[in-house]
């Protein structure tokens, strides 16, 4: 009987990658958010960050998490990962 491999697993495909496109959207939200407080001069010293800068930065840590949370509960729900 063939068996594809895993990848080819839809349970796989939405418990898993989805997960990884999540956590890749969290990292490019991230690194928008420090180059633009490495560009931005006047509010680093001392006033508060535009609140989009602070939507952007929670924002990216949200997705950063989140896709690592789901990954995992996408490893454990298709049997790649046990205890």
């Amino acid at each position: 009987m063939y068996h594809p491999t895993i990848f080819l697993d839809p349970q796989f495909t939405l418990g898993v990658m989805a997960g990884w496109l999540l956590t890749v959207a969290g990292v490019g939200a991230l690194l928008l958010a420090a180059v633009w407080f490495s560009v931005a001069g006047e509010w680093r010293r001392g006033s508060a960050p535009p609140a989009a800068f602070r939507v952007l930065a929670g924002l990216g840590l949200v997705l950063f998490l989140g896709g690592l949370l789901w990954q995992f509960v996408g490893y454990w729900a298709t049997g790649a990962l046990s205890w």
